[in-house]
């Protein structure tokens, strides 16, 4: 009896454990949305929600570490048990990195002035932020479900992630050698470009945990 109570317990302490990390990866796309948008709209506004909302991210990943910690070290959960403990830990890091990412996209649009010459550009960055946030929700959709066919689909939709970066890259460079005055701008959404494939590689590191967590086996490339 006092076993199965222990069992209970590491169960129902783990449950409220990923359903703060479900939280806070709403939290972390809507981040990665309107980081999007305040860069498409030149929202300074919305870019000082994002970088003010950003400790919000950073407290709900405290918040888990700690709970996941506490749980790993009064329980001592073995084989499954542990491996669910430990990927809560890894998963919680890469949305802390998004949620980064975010904020010093942010910072980047309040940089500028002016990016109406690539408008063409700030378009396709805000359509990456939309896909980087719906591979975030697919992958944490896998997670909740132990559905590792979704996590490989997840991974999968970084590929186009990173071929915008590569356009993008040509693209901005194109600008840069059209017309000096381009070349701080460009330089600014090259970082963002950067970031945003960063953002789709952690989405990639969560689909690996959620790979590990339902086989047990570590992701080979």
């Amino acid at each position: 009896m006092e076993n199965t109570h222990i069992v209970t317990r590491f169960d129902t302490d783990l449950k409220k454990i990923e359903s703060m990390l479900v939280e806070m990866s709403k939290k972390v796309g809507e981040q990665v949305i309107n980081a999007g948008r305040a860069l498409m709209d030149e929202d300074e506004a919305l870019a000082k929600k994002v970088v003010k909302s950003d400790a919000e991210i950073n407290a709900l990943e405290n918040k888990i570490d700690e709970k996941a910690i506490r749980l790993i070290a009064l329980r001592q959960p073995m084989a499954d048990d542990l491996r669910s403990a430990i990927t809560t830990l890894k998963i919680s890091s890469s949305l802390e990195r998004m949620g980064d990412y975010a904020k010093t996209l942010s910072y980047r649009v309040r940089a500028v002035d002016d990016f109406s010459a690539m408008s063409s550009v700030l378009r396709t960055l805000s359509e990456t932020s939309d896909k980087v946030a719906a591979m975030l929700a697919l992958v944490m959709e896998a997670y909740v479900e132990r559905d590792e066919a979704k996590a490989e689909a997840a991974s999968a939709m970084d590929d186009e992630i990173n071929d915008r970066t590569d356009a993008l890259f040509r693209e901005l460079l194109t600008y840069m050698m059209e017309n000096p005055r381009n070349i701080e701008p460009c330089t600014h959404l090259l970082f963002i470009s950067k970031n945003m494939e960063r953002s789709g590689d952690q989405v990639k590191n969560i689909a690996e945990q959620v790979h590990y967590l339902v086989t047990g086996e570590l992701y080979e490339q």
